[in-house]
């Protein structure tokens, strides 16, 4: 009697393990499944997750094979990497995987499979995620991202089309004055071809005079050619090292004409020896030629208009820490620098347009006078120079101050930094 009850009572404890167990599987929050590898690899094992994720029930499951349930590219990758799991005999992770049915659609799935060997009996056991959210996630990102990258480039085509515009529009200001630079070496070179032409005696001493005149009228008359050519030059950003004082002193040449004209006094202060810097020479150019023209037109009411041009190289110290900085190549502590402070004695900026002065096509010039672009693409070609550009009225008496900020590459210790001159602060 006793042994009947315990009998009966020990089945009621398999039938509730066996209930608890198929409760367990059935709430667990990953697909589970296993197949009989010597039965030609049907399952025998279906869980409710798995349901949910292929759309096919348990009861349509048990028993069949992969091919019975996927498509004919899934059942067949599935056989390979169950056979593969086999080989292996243990554990094998699929980071990703697709399952392609015809109610859910494709699905992808991160998979464990592991072998479990019995006596005359392979079981291939795999437990998935379903990781269809987070992989479209994914794509989603990587075209948002493409578009992202078409969309810059498509910026970058528009600034170097507004920096040309620009480009156009100082060569445009120029042309005079350089006209007027180019005569004077064709003057010379008429009066010593008219010289030479009217006859001259084997020892006449102007002769080497003469020819090494004209020879310095072509070679200044070539700078000038050449350096129009190189600004009007349209391309891509291409950096070369560049010794800082000749970029500056080939745009003062250029604009010698407009110094002359307004009766401008320079004075030069560099102090960067053995320092170079990594630069596009035809569009820093342009930075100078606005900056500098800017500067000249400020002090078109200036009874003795002077302007100070200062280069130094520095060593940053102490430059607060940007955690918020966006730029990959944000300025630092230790870096090398070299820096240009473009200081005149003219109108300065306007409390009102201080805030409107780099928006494109803000201009105080007469109509016509300006495109307005000048300042934001002077901003904009510093910027593709890993560089800082600002504009600020001087502290003490009247005019502004540039500053141009650029990395630099020194052959030797930096100097630290250079004395503010009176009148050229920032």
């Amino acid at each position: 009697m006793f042994g009947k009850k315990s009998k009966k009572t020990e089945e009621e404890r398999n039938e509730s393990r066996v209930g608890i167990f198929e409760e367990i599987v059935d709430n667990l929050p990953v697909a589970l499944f296993a197949k009989d590898a010597s039965d030609d690899f049907r399952f025998i094992l279906w869980n409710k997750k798995q349901e949910e994720i292929t759309t096919i029930k348990s009861e349509d499951a048990i028993g069949k094979k992969d091919s019975q349930l996927f498509s004919p590219d899934s059942a067949e990758y599935f056989r390979e990497m169950d056979e593969a799991v086999i080989k292996k005999g243990r554990l094998v992770t699929i980071p990703e995987e697709i399952v392609d049915t015809e109610g859910a659609g494709e699905v992808y799935l991160r998979t464990l499979k592991l072998p479990i060997f019995r006596e005359n009996r392979t079981i291939v056991v795999g437990i998935s995620e379903d990781i269809t959210d987070r992989v479209k996630g994914r794509e989603q990102l990587e075209k948002l991202n493409r578009n992202l990258s078409e969309t810059n480039r498509e910026l970058e085509v528009t600034q170097l089309q507004l920096i040309q515009a620009e480009k156009l529009e100082s060569i445009g200001r120029l042309a005079a004055g350089v006209a007027h630079e180019v005569k004077n070496p064709l003057a010379l070179l008429v009066m010593g071809v008219e010289y030479l032409s009217s006859g001259i005696k084997p020892d006449d001493p102007n002769v080497p005079v003469i020819l090494a005149e004209m020879n310095d009228a072509i070679a200044r008359a070539d700078r000038i050619v050449r350096g129009l050519v190189d600004l009007s030059s349209n391309r891509k950003v291409e950096k070369e090292s560049t010794d800082p004082v000749e970029l500056c002193e080939h745009v003062l040449l250029l604009l010698r004409h407009e110094v002359n004209k307004h009766s401008v006094t320079i004075t030069k202060k560099y102090d960067c020896e053995d320092t170079t810097i990594q630069v596009d020479r035809g569009k820093f150019e342009q930075v100078f030629l606005n900056v500098i023209t800017n500067a000249i037109h400020a002090m078109t009411d200036c009874e003795s208009p002077e302007l100070l041009i200062s280069i130094r190289s520095e060593t940053l110290t102490n430059v607060p820490r940007n955690e918020g900085a966006r730029d990959a190549h944000h300025l630092r502590s230790g870096d090398h620098v070299v820096i240009f402070e473009i200081t005149d004695n003219g109108s300065g900026i306007a409390t009102g347009d201080m805030d409107k002065i780099f928006d494109p096509f803000f201009t105080t010039k007469a109509t016509g006078a300006g495109t307005g672009l000048g300042l934001s693409v002077v901003r904009k070609i510093v910027q593709l120079h890993e560089g800082r550009f600002s504009l600020t009225n001087r502290q003490s008496g009247s005019g502004a101050c540039a500053k141009i900020m650029i990395p630099s590459t020194p052959k030797s210790l930096t100097k630290g930094p250079f004395p503010q001159t009176p009148g050229a602060d920032l």
